[in-house]
């Protein structure tokens, strides 16, 4: 349970119109809105900024978007985030993500990940321990997605790890259209 306003009828006339805008936008590429950033919108300006940057890595970044959604499943497994885990499955299906790659990390079973699965699980299993990817690691990744796409790697990871927070910190459920 939270004390924020997570209905968008019932938000301020500026965050209402943020609500509507993000909304539009998002719904334009074939998503829906709404989850932790209905939390996010009690505080709308900080909502615009992290919108933003969601909106980079998952429509416009460099990242093939099997890796996307496989870093997203990922994150959501290993912090308990039940809302984008359920938010993301569809999506990952749809991106091409094998069902067996789904599987196993809905299991939370790596061994078996083939490529380059199993070379973004190796980074993933770092910065989700908060350690440095060593820089032979680093060097793979570089090889196989370009300097942009280890930086965004690292940074997909540490976005939907706050995303877990959020969903953690106030109690954001399942999806309700799941």
């Amino acid at each position: 349970m939270t004390v924020l306003i997570m209905d968008p009828d019932a938000l301020p006339p500026a965050a209402k119109a943020l609500h509507d805008e993000m909304a539009a936008r998002r719904n334009a590429q074939g998503e829906h809105f709404g989850g932790p950033y209905m939390a996010l919108l009690n505080h709308p300006e900080l909502a615009r900024r992290i919108e933003a940057l969601g909106y980079f890595l998952k429509f416009e970044g460099v990242l093939p978007r099997q890796a996307y959604q496989f870093v997203v499943l990922s994150v959501a497994k290993a912090t308990g985030a039940a809302f984008e885990w359920q938010d993301h499955v569809a999506h990952a299906r749809a991106a091409g993500l094998p069902e067996a790659v789904i599987t196993a990390v809905g299991a939370g079973d790596a061994s078996a990940l083939p490529e380059p699965y199993d070379l973004l699980h190796a980074v993933l299993s770092r910065t989700l321990a908060w350690q440095a990817v060593p820089d032979a690691l680093q060097a793979r990744v570089v090889e196989r997605f370009g300097r942009e796409g280890l930086v965004e790697l690292v940074v997909l990871s540490g976005f939907y790890q706050m995303f877990a927070a959020i969903n953690q910190g106030f109690s954001i459920g399942v999806p309700p259209h799941t």
